[in-house]
């Protein structure tokens, strides 16, 4: 048996968080009520297996109830080395904690199935809503509890698509779920079954003073955990700045943390990729200049060819712009996409996520190897297939000469959770067509021919709303006038003989100016007399503190890397 801690001395923002979203206490009027046992089943309606799932369950007084044997949840954000917020694994600490939380989008409260659960529910009609990621329809009924007795009633729920099948699967790059030890392994897989994540990421976190936060008990491959098709495995979010940005490494056979060299990110992805693994950036969501921001340190270690990824899709947000400036330059960097759950409010995991194709049976080394050659797209829910003259997202198509390109795109929904509004045709950063939804339809598809006179990258992006959400952001007015059904394919490269390459273009020019400006503002920014403030930037610190002594250390070193940055981009803007 399971339970979730709040420990009464943790961090006052992070107790607040703990208290409204882990703690069900019993009401003083529910003690008085009559309540009757309701057991649940969930099943795949096509296959008739029992799935984890994510409940909501409203009985007739208007309350939310939990299930007994409910899925414990918890992750850790603490940015101290204690206390922590973690799934208890102590078989004599009584389940008195219910573990359901307050979903932000819905303002609805809800709990995690292993596909069987036991309620205690009053009398009359009770409302049941199932969720399973995306892929699943939600499954909404009503059934009468009735005065005496028992009930048990079992919940199909039926497919719209099944990615598995066409060898696309769904992943979250970013979680923060602390496995101090194996034994929880059946209960993390659990958790990321109920939201049909096939790859769970698991990622220690960092800063100078503490690589201790979500620790897992084991890297690399013995930190694999495998049941059917869904996989548990460690990464590290690690070095992680306010100023050069968060890092995040997948695939690595050990931890990789130093201290003392902590700005130096060249010095750490050097390591990692003698391993296997691959290396990226957090957060491009942020705009440039605000919080938690990638763009300077991806200015600094661009020029070494260790970056791999870049999460572009978080917190109901895309991060567009500053990728299309990677790929502008050349670089063939593969779209990812996680939640940071359960950090900045995510409780959903998986709420956006991204979907990567493997040829056969699915292992997490062969699920690296499809994301390090672009195999992907990102979402919230739409699925697209998207192909140029036959070749898939991550592929290269190399032409004789100049001609026509045949391109196919086909964006799927579900109409009852996404109203996707229009589908474009990206490329080099460029809209160069557009497709609306017609007649309430649950799919946008197109072919279209397009002339290719130079080096040129091909991607589909899609736009519209979530019907059954609110977003993260409190509307201002009507809403926040963003999108939050999004879709993004990773994108097809189209090149010619002996023609220029990406690099050599126009854009790339103008991209690798703007990386000079910031490189040389880096350097303004490093002034010794500036380190006090730089190390005491953040209203709160703590997130991801600097030291001024790490300031100091590093800042030659720095410096240099910056250096070997502007002669870089000062030769691709000539």
């Amino acid at each position: 048996m399971y339970s979730v801690r709040c420990l009464t001395n943790s961090s006052v923002s992070f107790l607040a968080l703990c208290l409204s979203l882990f703690l069900t206490s019993p009401n003083s009027s529910l003690a008085q009520k009559s309540f009757i046992k309701v057991d649940l089943s969930i099943k795949d309606s096509s296959t008739g297996v029992t799935l984890p799932a994510r409940l909501e369950v409203r009985g007739s007084d208007g309350e939310y109830y939990t299930a007994e044997d409910a899925i414990p949840i918890g992750g850790d954000c603490t940015m101290s080395r204690s206390p922590k917020v973690l799934i208890d694994s102590a078989a004599s600490v009584e389940f008195s904690n219910k573990a359901s939380f307050l979903n932000p989008y819905s303002k609805t409260r809800q709990f995690y199935s292993n596909g069987l659960s036991s309620l205690r529910i009053p009398p009359g009609p009770a409302t049941i809503k199932v969720y399973k990621g995306p892929e699943y329809l939600v499954s909404e009924l009503t059934i009468e509890i009735p005065e005496t007795g028992s009930i048990s009633y079992e919940i199909k729920v039926n497919r719209w698509i099944n990615m598995p099948e066409k060898g696309w699967y769904s992943a979250d790059d970013h979680l923060h779920i602390a496995r101090p030890s194996a034994d929880l392994n059946p209960t993390v897989s659990k958790l990321m079954q109920a939201e049909d994540i096939h790859v769970a990421n698991l990622l220690q976190m960092g800063k100078v003073e503490d690589f201790a936060i979500a620790e897992q008990y084991a890297h690399g491959s013995e930190s694999y955990y495998q049941e059917a098709d869904y996989i548990l495995a460690a990464g590290q979010e690690n070095p992680r700045t306010h100023f050069l940005g968060h890092t995040i490494t997948l695939g690595a056979e050990t931890t990789h943390f130093d201290a003392d060299r902590y700005l130096i990110y060249r010095l750490i992805w050097e390591e990692t990729i003698k391993e296997g693994a691959i290396n990226g950036f957090a957060h491009a969501i942020f705009p440039y200049g605000s919080f938690l921001a990638p763009h300077d340190g991806l200015a600094v270690v661009l020029p070494h060819n260790l970056l791999h990824f870049i999460e572009i899709l978080q917190f109901d947000r895309q991060g567009y712009d500053v990728w299309y400036d990677l790929l502008a330059l050349g670089y063939r960097i593969t779209p990812t996409a996680g939640t940071d759950y359960p950090c900045g409010g995510q409780m959903i995991p998986g709420h956006e996520r991204f979907y990567t194709k493997v040829e056969g049976p699915l292992t997490y080394p062969k699920w690296i190897d499809s994301v390090r050659k672009g195999r992907t797209f990102v979402t919230t829910g739409p699925i697209v297939d998207f192909s140029v003259d036959k070749k898939e997202p991550g592929d290269e198509i190399l032409l004789d000469k100049k001609s026509n390109i045949t391109i196919s795109a086909s964006v799927q929904f579900d109409p009852g959770r996404d109203d996707v509004s229009f589908v474009e045709l990206v490329q080099n950063g460029n809209v160069i067509d557009r497709f609306s939804r017609l007649k309430g339809s649950s799919e946008i598809n197109f072919e279209v021919e397009r002339y290719v006179k130079e080096a040129s990258w091909f991607a589909v992006r899609g736009y519209g709303s979530r019907l059954d959400e609110s977003t993260l952001v409190e509307p201002v007015i009507f809403g926040t006038f963003e999108p939050t059904s999004l879709v993004h394919s990773a994108p097809i490269f189209v090149s010619i003989k002996n023609q220029p390459g990406l690099e050599k273009s126009e854009r790339a020019k103008e991209v690798a100016h703007t990386f000079l400006a910031r490189l040389r503002d880096l350097e303004r920014l490093l002034a010794e007399d500036n380190v006090d403030y730089l190390a005491a930037r953040l209203e709160l610190p703590d997130i991801d503190a600097v030291p001024k002594e790490i300031f100091l250390k590093n800042r030659k070193n720095l410096l240099k890397e910056i250096a070997t940055a502007k002669i870089f981009f000062s030769k691709m803007s000539e």
